[in-house]
């Protein structure tokens, strides 16, 4: 019981010091195309407790935009802005480069976002290409990793929005673009550049973006080696939910690159505790 009470103490006082919530969206606010419930009034509550919500998310298949609409739709008043996504990323790394001719194995978010940094996107038949981004792909084909194998052999840096094994949906776990990433690694045999969690890219542009600092800074997520491994890279609170991938509630089992400093049930929960944190 008083350890119980101990650790309750020290989540409190955690929370009462961040103003900034750097929130996933697949398995944190949604599964596939459906709002985990509660969601949508566990980020009013957040919000109007004085923390800004902005959401980050390895998934490169929409565009700033079209994630922002898409949670406008389930109930989360959200703008282009409050949105980070590893498409965005990728493609402002890239303008920052100077690349010009892309290859994309991704869908139309990925495109999206390339095309608004004035990048040209090519096809296989082009002879050249000064990058290859690879994201989650549902129409992967073989044609599209025997293109992307040829320019990363001629000299095309290889970049992947991510490494997630998996997404998860309302039916259970379905390949991510970590299983494209590897099989085009694997015929390469090159690395890519990952951009993503977890990689600190995602926090150091929100960072940019807020001006808030680390310790003021939680990143929320369902992933230990994603979300939770970035929350440690970066030096910023991890909080750990269990509506996605994970469900062990064990802070002590998780290896020590990937242990969440505080973990709840849902979102719903992490708000309402943020609340009395505030208030108290």
């Amino acid at each position: 019981m008083e350890k119980a009470r101990s650790c309750a103490m020290k989540a409190r006082n955690v929370l009462r010091k961040l103003n900034l919530f750097l929130v996933d969206i697949d398995g944190v606010v949604v599964k596939g195309r459906t709002p985990i419930p509660g969601a949508a009034q566990a980020i009013e509550v957040i919000r109007r407790s004085g923390g800004k919500v902005l959401f980050v998310t390895n998934n490169a298949s929409r565009s700033r935009e079209s994630l922002s609409r898409e949670l406008n739709g389930i109930g989360i008043a959200s703008k282009p802005e409050d949105t980070l996504t590893t498409a965005h990323l990728a493609a402002s790394y890239l303008a920052a480069k100077k690349a010009r001719k892309v290859f994309v194995v991704g869908e139309d978010g990925l495109k999206e976002e390339l095309l608004k940094e004035g990048l040209v996107i090519v096809d296989g038949n082009a002879k050249d290409c000064d990058a290859v981004v690879v994201g989650i792909d549902r129409g992967f084909t073989y044609r599209k990793m025997a293109d992307a194998n040829r320019f990363i052999r001629h000299g095309a840096r290889f970049i992947a929005t991510n490494t997630d094994a998996t997404l998860p949906t309302e039916n259970g776990e379905v390949p991510g673009a970590g299983a494209i990433v590897s099989s085009i690694a694997t015929c390469t045999g090159k690395k890519p550049k990952v951009l993503g969690k977890p990689s600190t890219a995602l926090v150091e542009a929100a960072l940019r973006a807020t001006g808030s600092t680390m310790n003021q800074t939680a990143v929320v997520g369902d992933r230990p080696e994603t979300d939770m491994a970035m929350a440690r890279r970066a030096g910023c609170i991890g909080i750990l939910l269990l509506t996605g991938v994970s469900t062990n509630n064990r802070r002590e089992d998780y290896p020590p690159r990937q242990r969440p400093d505080i973990i709840f049930p849902s979102l719903r929960a992490l708000a309402s505790a943020y609340k009395e944190a505030k208030q108290s």
